[in-house]
């Protein structure tokens, strides 16, 4: 008798422990399939790369509790926002690191980039709130 109800209460622990850590939930699903490519944010610096990150982002946030959906969907905006204004200025974010190249714009260009970049880098609030977030509901932690 002693056994049944150790292995009963052991399996009660167990699925209370899987429940608090996501299973079924869309978001923490959509965070752990993209957790590769959340985790190696900004490490490549390309277009293709960054389009993938706003693609995860985007996709990511639509899954997002309401409480987090907007700082998501914030950074799907930005790193859109760095794809189009290299797009607009006609140089490949890859190619960012070859003078000739970036001698070659004009300054309403250097300008869109530049503000791109800056609404990019002013997202550290919104980087350390999904960090914080994924860790407390899907209990994922992202580098």
């Amino acid at each position: 008798m002693k056994r049944t109800a150790t292995a009963v209460i052991t399996t009660i622990v167990g699925v209370t422990t899987l429940a608090g850590c996501g299973s079924g939930d869309p978001y923490c699903e959509a965070v752990e399939k993209d957790r590769a490519t959340l985790n190696t944010f900004g490490q490549k610096r390309t277009d293709a790369a960054y389009a993938k990150y706003a693609k995860v982002f985007g996709e990511v946030g639509k899954k997002a509790p309401a409480s987090i959906k907007k700082d998501w969907t914030a950074l799907a905006k930005v790193t859109t926002g760095i794809i189009e204004a290299q797009k607009d200025a006609g140089v490949k974010l890859e190619d960012m690191t070859e003078t000739a190249k970036i001698k070659k714009l004009d300054a309403a260009q250097l300008e869109k980039l530049n503000k791109a970049y800056e609404a990019f880098n002013a997202t550290t609030k919104q980087r350390n709130a999904v960090v914080k977030n994924v860790l407390q509901e899907c209990d994922i932690k992202l580098k």
